[in-house]
């Protein structure tokens, strides 16, 4: 079986597709979802003034802003259901509002510009709609502040996907909830200031690092400790199941669903981490990782030979995936991918039986995923005791070719007494710590934690490569700058992620560096 015989993490989906910006329908639709999320919370808010809480409507609109993005990954029906179900929230939030305002004698303050739908709407108004929005709100706004209005959007997104995943825990962290609520209806103002609007994206930014602190504490007591393992990325002869994303409680769900099944099961993306928890150690049927990046779906997908679950709240480009054998226990299931219903996995045992299965298997060489904290503890005592001019902390994620260049050229010019913690690329130098946590966030600022405990993060020692651009990029940095990080450098990220322009405007904003060339770079520092 032809199995990723290529490292190369630059061949990734956006490449793929030959399409790595968002289109303009993309762009209408998210707008007119934003303006009825808004709206909604608008009177959710007014609600809560008379003491009414509406948790329900709440997680609707939590989900939807983390899963804004997956848009495109659905049919017109299953957008038009989505539009439907949030214009459904708004009549009622509104209709509430006004008829407690009658009884309690109190005037009403009722939104203007309501958007409205009925049975006749079609995608093409909602387009056309969106549209005429996107381009009135650019025209009253100045500069600085349709960027910060950009910014905080990108940064309620990060949040409400913190949320969601803690929700998914079982618990429902209403500080951060409202204050995504009291953000959403900052747009519903005529007249706001940049300033105003910052101190929004600063309080989100915060709360974002609170959500994964809990998660964090939340997966150890669920998943155990972690520890340093080495991850099998070998294949083995027969029926197999792939776990693609990052929810760990989907793939639990799924390996005890198997223990009786002659089915293994491969971790894909993100679940690398997975590994290094000791409970999922204790899976037998649980074999290793499968494929050589987390932007490599596509290809992924492609070459596996059995069926594959999409954990949930992940946003996957499956629209140009094969059909027939992936499964999702996602609420909104894209077209094409058939939905896991009450945790009964009988249909994607079905898949992979009926599939071809692994015949002969490859070795590869294995990856070396989490930490040993005791090791961590005296390695950053090490360091500490060499008293580094410069520590250099880079990451996280897997890198593209560019990236692993730079940085296999970046590290062989780092000046004497420096040092580096990696959370990406692996030079194996003496000079470098090297900690493979894959994507998950929490563990990342789990880690950082204990190395701030040892040196602040305000100290001049310090200078940060970000290498990951996602939804949660800008947060991630708002949230090191307001606790002191001097020096930070941005590497490119895709239009798809983040427009250009914002990005721009961003890096100026809050004074971040663009990575360029290691020698130019090290020379702003030295």
């Amino acid at each position: 079986m032809f199995y990723n015989s290529s490292d190369s993490f630059e061949y990734n989906d956006c490449v793929s597709r030959g399409a790595c910006s968002v289109s303009p329908n993309i762009s209408s639709m998210q707008e007119i979802m934003f303006i009825l999320l808004r709206q909604i919370s608008y009177y959710i808010l007014k609600l809560k003034n008379f003491g009414i809480e509406k948790e329900n409507i709440i997680y609707d609109i939590m989900f939807q802003l983390a899963f804004i993005d997956s848009l495109k990954d659905f049919s017109e029906a299953q957008i038009l259901n989505l539009f439907s179900k949030q214009y459904v929230n708004l009549v009622k939030t509104r209709k509430e509002y006004l008829k407690i305002c009658k009884e309690n004698n109190t005037t009403c303050e009722d939104l203007k510009n309501l958007l409205k739908f009925s049975a006749k709407t079609n995608l093409s108004s909602i387009l056309k709609r969106g549209d005429r929005e996107f381009i009135q709100k650019y025209k009253r706004l100045g500069l600085n502040h349709k960027y910060y209005s950009e910014i905080l959007s990108a940064v309620i997104k990060s949040v409400s996907v913190n949320w969601v995943n803690l929700h998914d825990y079982g618990v429902y962290s209403k500080f951060a909830s409202d204050s995504i609520l009291d953000a959403l209806n900052l747009f519903n103002a005529s007249r706001v200031s940049p300033q105003k609007i910052k101190l929004y994206i600063d309080e989100l930014a915060k709360y974002d690092i609170e959500l994964l602190k809990q998660i964090n504490k939340i997966q150890i007591d669920k998943f155990g400790n972690i520890e340093r393992v080495s991850v099998s990325t070998s294949t083995s002869p027969g029926k197999a199941v792939m776990v693609s994303g990052s929810n760990l409680n989907d793939l639990k769900t799924l390996l005890d669903a198997l223990k009786n099944e002659k089915i293994d099961v491969y971790t894909n993306g993100n679940l690398l981490i997975a590994h290094a928890f000791q409970l999922f150690r204790e899976y037998k049927n649980l074999k290793g990782h499968f494929g050589s990046g987390v932007l490599n779906t596509i290809l992924d997908f492609a070459t596996f030979p059995g069926a594959i679950l999409l954990t949930r709240n992940e946003s996957q480009n499956v629209e140009y995936l094969y059909r027939g054998r992936l499964f999702t226990t996602d609420e909104v299931t894209p077209k094409g991918v058939v939905k896991i219903e009450n945790n009964d996995f009988s249909s994607l045992i079905s898949s992979a039986m009926q599939a071809k299965g692994f015949a002969k298997g490859q070795e590869r060489k294995p990856e070396i995923a989490g930490y040993n904290e005791n090791e961590l503890n005296n390695q950053l005592n090490n360091i500490i005791e060499k008293n580094p001019d410069k520590i250099f902390v880079i990451g996280p994620s897997h890198l593209s070719v560019s990236q692993v260049d730079y940085f296999k050229k970046f590290f062989c010019s780092m000046p004497e007494n420096t040092f580096a913690i990696s959370f990406a690329y692996d030079p194996q130098k003496e000079n470098v710590l090297h900690i493979n946590i894959g994507n998950d966030y929490a563990l990342l600022y789990s880690v950082l934690n204990t190395i701030f405990q040892k040196i602040p993060v305000n100290s001049d020692k310090f200078a940060f490569f970000l290498t990951k651009c996602d939804v949660n990029s800008l947060s991630n940095i708002i949230n090191l700058k307001n606790n002191g990080a001097k020096e930070m450098f941005l590497s490119d990220c895709p239009p798809l992620v983040i427009n250009p322009a914002v990005l721009k405007a961003f890096t100026k904003l809050y004074y971040i560096k663009e990575i360029t060339s290691p020698k130019e770079d090290l020379a702003k520092l030295f």
